[in-house]
C-alpha cells in the first residue's frame, strides 16, 4: 500500500447481512465475499470522495483511537478484495486475482467449448466492423480479437483477474496491441472517452446470473453504451424443465490437457502460444459438485415436464433490477415419475440469427447444467400441472435463482 496514492470505492462493491447476522462485503465475482467487522466501516467510508490512505488515517485519528498498522493491515485488505482499488489502472491498478477466472485452466474449459466460442465470432463478424467496441470480461481476450479482425475501428478489452496478462500476450502474438486497448480493472471503474458502439459480454454462469450479469450490464447500459448502441448478447431468456433426479458417477480420465489446447490455433484462427505458455505452468484440478453435471456426454437425468420460459429480458430495453423478484410458474408433465428437481437453463440471443443455449436437449457446452433438487418430492403423471415457485435474490454476494415445488 503506497500511503500516499489516491484510492476509490469499487464501483462494483455490494454490502449484505448473511443468514448469521453478519455485514458480507463484496467487489467481483472473481473473489469469494469477506466478512466485515464494524470497525472497518468507517475505514472504508473514508474513501468514498477518492482520498489517500494518508488524508483518511489522519481524519479518523481525530475521532478514534487508531494505530497505523492495524488501519494499512485494513486497507489493504481492502485492495486485496478489490472493495478499494488505487485509482489508475495496469501496473498501478487493482491486484490481479488469480482465482476463479483468474484462472488459466478456467479459460481452457471454455475455449474448448467450439458451440460457445464459433458462435460469438459469428455474431461478432456480422456486427464489429467500423465499430467502437467494449469487451467485459475479456479473460484471455479471444472475443476481443476476433473483434479486431472483423474490423472494429477501436477495441477496449476490460479484465480484472490474472487472466489479463494472457491476454496481453495474445493481443501481442496476433499483431492486434495497438488496435485493442486493455484496461486491468472491474468495468465499474472504467472510464470510458467516448461511449460503445457494441457491447461483448459472456457473464452467464451455470446460473445464468452467478456472475452478476444484471449489475453490470445496468451499469454499461447507463455509463458505457452510446444510445442506440448494441450489447451482443442483446436477449436472455431463462427456463427450467423438472426432472427425476439422478446423479451419473464422473468417470477418471488421462489428462490431456495440454494436447487438446494445441488444437485451438486451427480451430479459431489465432496465435495461442502465450495461452499455451500460461497453461503448461497450470495444474488442473477437477471441479467437484453434487448438482453440477459436466456437458460432455449429454444430460443423463430423466427429463418429465415440458420446458417453462420464465423470464426474457432485452439487455438494451428492459429494467434490470429483479432483487426480490418472485414468480409462481406451473409445469406441464410429459411423463410419468417422481419430480424432485428442475434443471434451470438459458437461451443467449448473440444477435437475430445466433443464439447459445444450456438447455438438456441442445447439444452441450462447457457451462454443463445445475440440478436444483426441490425440497419435498411429488408422484407426476402426464398431463399434471405442478406449480414452482422461483424467487430471485443474492447469496454471499451473487445473484441467483432459487426454484422450489409449492
Amino acid at each position: 500500500m503506497d500511503w500516499n496514492a489516491p484510492y476509490i470505492i469499487s464501483g462494483s462493491l455490494r454490502l449484505e447481512i448473511s443468514p448469521a447476522g453478519k455485514l458480507v462485503l463484496s467487489g467481483s465475482p472473481s473473489r469469494k465475499p469477506q466478512e466485515a467487522q464494524l470497525d472497518s466501516i468507517p475505514v472504508l467510508l473514508g474513501f468514498a470522495a477518492g482520498a489517500t490512505p494518508r488524508d483518511v488515517f489522519d481524519r479518523l485519528k481525530k475521532d478514534w483511537e487508531i494505530e497505523e498498522a492495524g488501519f494499512a493491515e485494513v486497507v489493504e485488505s481492502m485492495e486485496a478484495q478489490e472493495l478499494l482499488t488505487p485509482a489508475g489502472e495496469g501496473e498501478n491498478g487493482p491486484r490481479l486475482s488469480e482465482r476463479g477466472f483468474g484462472s488459466v485452466l478456467a479459460h481452457f474449459v471454455m475455449l474448448k467449448d467450439p458451440v460457445r466460442v464459433l458462435s460469438y465470432k459469428s455474431a461478432i463478424e456480422r456486427h464489429a466492423r467500423g465499430k467502437n467496441v467494449v469487451e467485459i470480461g475479456c479473460g484471455t481476450g479471444v472475443l476481443s480479437l476476433f473483434a479486431a479482425r472483423a474490423g472494429a475501428s477501436r477495441v477496449t478489452a476490460i479484465e480484472e483477474t490474472r487472466i489479463a496478462k494472457v491476454a496481453a500476450r495474445m493481443f501481442a502474438a496476433n499483431g492486434c496491441s495497438g488496435l485493442v486497448d486493455l484496461r486491468v480493472a472491474n468495468s465499474r471503474d472504467v472510464e470510458l472517452d467516448e461511449p460503445a458502439d457494441l457491447i461483448i459480454h459472456e457473464l452467464l454462469g451455470v446460473d445464468p446470473f452467478e456472475e452478476n450479469l444484471l449489475p453490470y450490464l445496468d451499469d454499461a447500459r447507463r455509463r458505457l453504451l452510446r444510445p442506440g448502441g448494441r450489447f451482443l448478447p442483446y436477449r436472455l431468456e431463462v427456463c427450467c424443465i423438472g426432472i427425476e433426479m439422478e446423479e451419473p458417477p464422473t468417470p477418471a480420465r488421462e489428462d490431456r490437457t495440454l494436447e487438446e489446447a494445441r488444437e485451438l490455433s486451427g480451430l479459431y484462427g489465432l496465435d495461442f502460444g502465450p495461452f499455451l505458455e500460461a497453461l503448461a505452468d497450470s495444474r488442473p484440478r477437477p471441479a467437484t459438485s453434487r448438482t453440477w453435471i459436466e456437458g460432455k456426454s449429454g444430460f443423463d437425468p430423466r427429463i418429465l415436464s415440458e420446458e417453462q420460459r420464465f423470464l426474457d429480458i432485452d439487455f438494451a430495453r428492459d429494467p434490470l433490477d429483479f432483487d426480490g423478484h418472485t414468480a409462481a410458474i406451473q409445469l406441464r408433465i410429459v411423463r410419468e415419475g417422481s419430480l424432485e428437481g428442475a434443471v434451470v437453463f438459458f437461451r443467449a440471443h448473440l444477435d437475430e440469427q445466433t443464439q447459445l443455449t444450456t438447455s438438456p436437449l441442445a447439444p452441450p457446452t462447457s457451462w454443463g447444467w445445475s440440478l436444483r433438487h426441490f425440497s419435498t418430492r411429488a408422484q407426476v403423471s402426464p398431463g399434471d400441472e405442478v406449480t414452482l415457485t422461483v424467487e430471485f435474490g443474492h447469496r454471499a454476494g451473487a445473484q441467483g435463482l432459487r426454484l422450489d415445488l409449492v
